[in-house]
């Protein structure tokens, strides 16, 4: 589950995006940013996204 930069990859949840460290379901606390090193597609250039959780930190992707 866990990759070598430290980055979590999870399975995509129905319904609220949660933290899958505390459990923070805040969407104000759940930052989304682009994710550079994982490439949807090359031409046009697609990046997936990553999240950040405001409460305590942790970073994390979906699949």
């Amino acid at each position: 589950m866990g990759e070598p930069n430290g980055m979590l990859t999870i399975e995509k949840t129905d319904g609220r995006r949660k933290c899958p460290s505390c459990s923070e379901e805040n969407h104000y606390m759940i930052h989304e940013s682009t994710d550079k090193s994982n490439i949807i597609n090359d031409y046009p250039r697609v990046y997936g996204k990553k999240y950040r959780c405001g409460r305590c930190g942790v970073e994390w992707r979906e699949k």
